[in-house]
């Protein structure tokens, strides 16, 4: 008798009759969903008996997953050490029941039918999108390795014999490509839930091709046998030896932007079948950039010049600390400064490590002042990304958006305002920077500090939206 093979069998019972006994109330945490896994490996049974079992492990985690990834929504970063552990265990656990179903597959024959074939295929995909979303929730650097299983995972679907009614899908390696085309470190992380939402209608939409397309706007290339996730051909095109395969946004496109000026119009995202923060300025603002990112990937205006000589900088982050600056300029001992080493920089921005002093203020998409330490003025900037692979490291890109401000306020509203002067080449008029939502029409009045002086403003043109701030051009009247 098989000693062995009856022990890992009754551990096979024991671990299906826990999942059964827990599973429906989503009670599993990921350290728990983790140790059950573990075990199953050390059953030693091979992977087609532990097939069963590694579909219940997976309708828990799902249900663990959807209760636990509104937790990082709104984090702080960096993350709390509390929150740091909760990341690493949910990853932990996507990355090693992803290698489960991997070494399921290593035992299933080429010639293995498509709807036997597709079930772990797209678990896997699964797994591995979502590891990358929550990198990106919490501003952290995907692990090593993880593109290039999404890749392999596609391409042995495309070995997969098919049989009439049979295609490929594997959506989450669709919505993976198309968040990652999005530029997903440009978004804070309530507008990256919200663009993660809107991108699982589209990917349907996805069609790759390994010929070279003619229109080169909107077309992204992959290289499968790399640790990346893709490349803008706009931006740089795939070397000769390389065995690439394409694929637009373009379509996709210009349905966002008739989603967007539906949205404009008045429609209601759920008219549009859109998740609900499309309803906002926030979700709109998220929108905008979602469809510059799939339609128009350019190359730099200005090349970016790496620092050696570790120049620093001071970071003053908020538009309301930003306007007291300005109002109190001896108020540089305040505990809401930070600095930064300057990593490189270009004429529109700098990227910045953290050194010392208080950074939890610093939020993708708000307004800092910024002053390197070789320059007497504060720089009025936006924060285009941020990532912190751990408590003691942060790194921001920011986009110098003018080079002074006067402080102020908008019509009878409490909320500060900045002023931005017209600056050549930069801008030809001046602009606006308000909190999002606080204006409401094509024309208002400021109050600016210092003065008694009231100024209107009228046809204003959104520049900027998002979810901290809004920024206008403006023509003035005295």
């Amino acid at each position: 008798m098989d000693f062995t093979a009856d022990s890992g069998e009754a551990q096979l019972r024991a671990i299906q009759a826990f999942l059964m006994q827990h599973h429906e109330a989503g009670e599993l945490d990921a350290k728990e969903l983790g140790a059950q896994l573990k075990r199953l490996r050390e059953t030693g049974l091979s992977p087609l008996s532990c097939q069963n079992t590694l579909e219940m492990l997976f309708t828990c985690l799902s249900l663990h997953l959807k209760a636990q990834l509104g937790n990082f929504v709104g984090s702080r970063i960096p993350l709390d050490r509390g929150m740091r552990q909760k990341v690493h265990a949910l990853q932990n656990l996507l990355d090693n029941l992803a290698a489960a179903y991997e070494w399921l597959l290593e035992t299933l024959p080429e010639d293995t039918p498509a709807h036997t074939l597709f079930p772990p295929l797209e678990r896997i995909a699964f797994c591995l999108n979502q590891h990358l979303y929550i990198s990106y929730l919490v501003a952290a650097a995907a692990r090593q390795g993880i593109w290039r299983r999404l890749h392999t995972v596609y391409q042995r679907s495309l070995r997969a014999p098919l049989e009439p009614g049979d295609h490929h899908k594997l959506t989450a390696y669709r919505e993976a490509l198309l968040l990652a085309a999005g530029q997903p470190s440009s978004y804070a992380s309530r507008e990256l839930e919200f663009v993660a939402d809107y991108i699982t209608r589209l990917a349907d939409r996805i069609v790759f091709t390994a010929a070279l397309p003619t229109d080169s706007r909107a077309i992204f290339w992959i290289e499968p046998t790399h640790d990346f996730s893709l490349f803008a051909l706009s931006r740089r095109t795939p070397p000769a030896e390389y065995h690439v395969f394409y694929f637009s946004c373009a379509h996709i496109a210009v349905l966002a932007r008739q989603h967007l000026d539906a949205l404009s119009a008045g429609s209601r995202a759920y008219e549009l079948h859109l998740p609900a923060l499309a309803d906002t300025p926030t979700g709109q603002g998220a929108l905008r950039r979602l469809i510059s990112a799939w339609s128009t990937q350019g190359k730099r205006r200005f090349p970016r010049r790496r620092q050696a000589n570790h120049r620093r900088a001071t970071l003053c982050a908020g538009l309301n600390r930003f306007c007291q600056l300005l109002q109190h300029a001896t108020m540089e001992d305040s505990k809401d400064f930070s600095q930064w080493m300057i990593i490189n920089e270009s004429p529109d921005g700098y990227a910045l490590m953290h050194l010392n002093g208080a950074a939890g203020h610093i939020r993708i998409g708000d307004v800092v002042a910024l002053r390197p330490d070789s320059e007497p003025e504060w720089f009025v900037c936006l924060v285009r990304w941020a990532i912190s692979e751990n408590p003691e490291h942060i790194e921001v890109g920011l986009q110098i958006i003018a080079l002074n401000a006067i402080s102020g306020r908008l019509d009878d509203h409490a909320s500060p305002i900045l002023l931005l002067p017209e600056h050549m080449p930069m801008r030809a008029t001046p602009a606006l920077l308000a909190p999002s939502g606080s204006v409401t029409g094509e024309q208002c009045t400021l109050h600016l500090e210092g003065s008694d002086k009231v100024r209107k403003c009228k046809a204003l043109t959104l520049i900027e939206q998002n979810g901290r701030i809004e920024l206008f051009s403006f023509d003035a009247q005295a």
